[in-house]
């Protein structure tokens, strides 16, 4: 019986952890841990050096050459997660702070794989090139 109430104290243990474990690979908690210190917590940025999330979205997801600035932000190119971990908080953050009306396609890892074969040099020079586009 001791056998028995201990591998249950065990399992029960393992089991409260897992949903820690999960908050700490979450979309979320990568957003928190990566790309707060330049985007803040409401996603309102540094203007004009780092972009708001809230305002500049509509224009960087709405074109193919404003989807691939985002894949290739250092953030992005140097966020330590694996492509889909990636993915995801990119979709994350076109979920929790895009403001527009379109359904934007989301991010998959094959875009992020080839994102980060092509890192920003730099990404407020790019920026303000694809600005100039709009």
């Amino acid at each position: 019986m001791p056998r028995v109430l201990a591998a249950a104290a065990v399992a029960s243990l393992l089991a409260m952890g897992t949903p820690a474990v999960e908050a700490q690979t979450s979309p979320k908690f990568f957003f928190l841990q990566f790309c707060v210190g330049c985007h803040q917590y409401d996603g309102s940025g540094l203007p004009p050096d780092v972009p708001s999330l809230r305002d500049d979205l509509s224009y960087l997801i709405g074109s193919p050459a404003g989807r691939d600035f985002m894949l290739r932000v250092p953030g992005v190119i140097g966020a330590p997660g694996s492509a889909e971990e990636v993915a995801d908080l990119l979709n994350w953050i076109v979920d929790s702070f895009y403001q527009g009306e379109t359904d934007p396609a989301p991010f998959t890892a094959a875009e992020v794989l080839e994102g980060r074969k092509r890192p920003m040099k730099d990404p407020i020079k790019e920026r303000l090139e694809l600005l100039a586009s709009y």
